[in-house]
């Protein structure tokens, strides 16, 4: 067994501390605050997130991607629908994202039910890609077997270069996460890390402190 440890780092954001009395009451302000803190400092792209999927067995997948909206609705990314995340969503709503902002040693973990999106909100994000993006999501079946790597980018550049416009299909759209959980961490020195966690009851949230 190689017990060569890696290097150890040391988290140093005391002076970021949270506690239950010191963040906003909604977590969807409190998440935006953290946001918008990442957003300024300028670390690329705030808004990847991991989207935690599982088997309607409860075999868990796990993969990156972009969270495009957010906002009392919920938390919006968008997907092909025939994609095994969608497969997976579709057998089991259950989903958690995690936003990890290593430079500021924040994480916040979301759970809850995940749904699709309207149509106007799918088509108001698809025309707003570049076209390189939308001839990406015409033409690729996400997930499936390459059978010619070549095929598949002939036939992408194809539609790429051509002017008549791109319509979204009617297997890629938008997802909305719902959530019914929140954990704001933030990393303390000596691993002693501060956890806030919001709990959905009703129509209200629920604040407690979480033992690092």
């Amino acid at each position: 067994m190689n017990q060569n440890y890696p290097p150890r780092q040391d988290y140093n954001f005391a002076s970021s501390s949270i506690r239950a009395e010191n963040v906003h009451s909604d977590p969807v302000e409190q998440f935006r605050l953290w946001y918008e803190e990442e957003e300024a400092a300028g670390h690329g792209e705030p808004n990847r997130i991991a989207l935690a999927t599982t088997t309607k067995s409860g075999a868990p997948s796990l993969r990156m991607v972009l969270l495009k909206i957010f906002g009392p609705e919920g938390f919006f990314f968008f997907s092909d629908y025939t994609s095994r995340k969608a497969v997976e969503m579709e057998a089991n709503p259950h989903v958690a994202i995690l936003s990890h902002w290593p430079r500021l040693q924040r994480q916040v973990r979301i759970e809850g039910r995940v749904e699709k999106s309207s149509r106007e909100v799918t088509e108001n994000y698809f025309n707003s890609r570049p076209r390189l993006s939308r001839a990406a999501a015409a033409v690729s079946h996400q997930s499936s077997v390459m059978d010619s790597r070549d095929s598949f980018e002939a036939q992408l550049q194809s539609l790429a270069a051509g002017e008549n416009p791109i319509e979204c299909p009617e297997t890629w759209g938008g997802y909305r996460v719902v959530p019914t959980r929140f954990e704001f961490w933030q990393g303390q020195p000596g691993r002693v890390h501060d956890r806030v966690q919001y709990d959905v009851e009703g129509d209200q949230w629920s604040l407690s402190e979480l033992q690092p």
